[in-house]
């Protein structure tokens, strides 16, 4: 593909992931914010001159702004704490309920995302094809060769190699008979399987190894229970990534900045939709986890000043709120300035330097 149209992609598919992400988090803040109570003065959309605005029965005034980056939502009286009925007036846990509600709503925005990849492609899982066939073992002496499918054991159908693996080992020393399917053509071999010992008890052993990977098709209560698990299971690596690059600096050059992310997202949008999807799931976990980071400019920051309000039954000072916000601002600049460096020089703009 052209570097050209490339770069082009990259821009209009972070401006759409990175818009759609940050609109869902802000309507997890407005939302919370109803529950409790609170009526938002602005939602805004983008940034700059107004292109259009419309104010609801609420008060709410809902505007879209010339440059479509980011976004947010505004309540009344959010310093203000003499205001009745604005946002500094709400009890702390309230004011915890809204903060907490947008990081959730990207959790949310990802788990949909990973059902809706489960649904339209499947599981990813391993193909009962025999790569591998170990010489003397019980399939080689049945005759079964490589690239063979297994697509039924004693008549019940097998659709991934855990299956055949369930159903193998659960009949040491017997006969069993294995339907296959080679290059089209359908053929029964009955193979006597070896007794091996593991974890004190006999298992089957067919001596096949399979190395296909394909995709199984979901019902929709695996799909409920896998896309959750999915989108926590990127917030752990995650949370283990950024951990092991604090602590030990292991895996620090794996980070990367906007650059480098709207180079994914270009890439991924010019592959398909897939993994257009999946990396928009990837990046609303990290939106969601950025967010709880303990800066004060952050909703990890906004939490903890209301936690300690509610544990202490008082505010924070101003001089410790202010300093706190620009030390959080400056630790933003810092880590944006980083990453930025780090994609430019992984594109090599720095490599005319002198070494």
């Amino acid at each position: 593909m052209p570097q050209t149209l490339l770069a082009v992609m990259s821009v209009a598919a972070i401006l759409m992931i990175g818009n759609v992400l940050i609109i869902c988090h802000e309507l997890g803040h407005y939302l919370a914010a109803r529950a409790n109570g609170l009526v938002a003065e602005r939602f805004t959309i983008g940034v700059g001159p107004n292109l259009f605005r419309l104010k609801d029965h609420r008060g709410t005034v809902w505007s879209l702004s010339t440059l479509p980056v980011g976004g947010f939502v505004a309540f009344a009286g959010e310093r203000d704490r003499s205001r009745a009925g604005g946002y500094a007036a709400l009890r702390p846990t309230a004011r915890m309920m809204i903060i907490l509600a947008g990081p959730a709503a990207n959790m949310l925005v990802a788990i949909g995302l990973y059902a809706c990849i489960l649904a339209g492609r499947g599981e990813t899982t391993l193909l009962p094809i025999a790569t591998t066939i170990a010489a003397g073992s019980p399939a080689a002496r049945a005759g079964l060769k490589q690239g063979d499918l297994i697509v039924a054991a004693d008549g019940a159908p097998i659709v991934t190699f855990a299956d055949l693996g369930a159903f193998l080992k659960a009949r040491p020393d017997q006969t069993v008979d294995l339907r296959i399917d080679r290059q089209g053509a359908q053929l029964d071999l009955k193979p006597r399987l070896e007794a091996r010992h593991s974890n004190d008890h006999d298992i089957g052993y067919l001596g096949i190894e399979a190395h296909t990977q394909g995709y199984r098709q979901l019902g929709l209560g695996q799909i409920l229970l896998l896309a959750p698990a999915r989108a926590w299971t990127v917030l752990s690596l995650t949370v283990t990534g950024i951990f092991s690059a604090v602590t030990t600096g292991q895996g620090a050059g794996q980070f990367t900045g906007m650059i480098g992310v709207a180079h994914l997202a270009g890439e991924a949008a010019a592959s398909g939709p897939i993994q257009l999807l999946a990396l928009t799931a990837l990046l609303s976990v990290n939106l969601a986890l950025m967010n709880l980071l303990p800066i004060p400019v952050l909703d990890g920051g906004a939490f903890l000043f209301c936690l300690f309000e509610w544990i202490a039954g008082r505010p924070a000072s101003a001089r410790v709120q202010e300093l706190a916000t620009r030390t959080g601002v400056a630790a933003i600049a810092g880590l944006f300035a980083l990453s930025t460096f780090h994609d430019l020089a992984g594109f090599g703009l720095f490599q005319w330097l002198p070494k």
